[in-house]
């Protein structure tokens, strides 16, 4: 899965741990029981493009999935939460030829446009974030 692939080349880059600060499928709700986590990333699964057809093959060649990166930071820590967007822009664009555990390849991996500022959320963090466009190989 796209998420799980994203999430290990960050872990590895170093911009956090699968788990702990690196979350998959959208930033985690804060449990007031066991304590607020602040700063975090997370990958979320957005709207993508259609999948690639070469000459006259029904069969797709890759898809093109869209992956939104968001990371927040600490009560008003925009600069960190800036530079955390930055690392994993950094981890991912221009990412090549990659291939993962699973046999996937991934082809290219293209930010859209640099990391941005998204809002505050309710506890004065900032969410700052950028989506990459992927071209991953469709397993037969």
């Amino acid at each position: 899965m796209i998420l799980d692939d994203l999430a290990t080349v960050l872990q590895t880059a170093g911009v956090g741990t699968i788990g702990v600060s690196l979350f998959k499928g959208g930033v985690p709700l804060d449990n007031p029981l066991t304590g607020v986590q602040d700063t975090l990333v997370a990958l979320i699964e957005v709207p993508g493009l259609p999948p690639v057809h070469v000459h006259t093959m029904q069969a797709a060649t890759y898809e093109q999935p869209v992956v939104q990166i968001v990371t927040r930071g600490i009560p008003y820590g925009y600069a960190a939460a800036r530079t955390l967007a930055q690392k994993a822009f950094n981890a991912l664009d221009g990412l090549a030829n990659a291939e993962h555990s699973d046999g996937t390849v991934y082809l290219w991996v293209q930010a859209l446009q640099s990391p941005f500022f998204l809002r505050w959320d309710e506890l004065a963090r900032p969410l700052i974030g950028f989506n990459i466009r992927c071209a991953k190989s469709i397993s037969l």
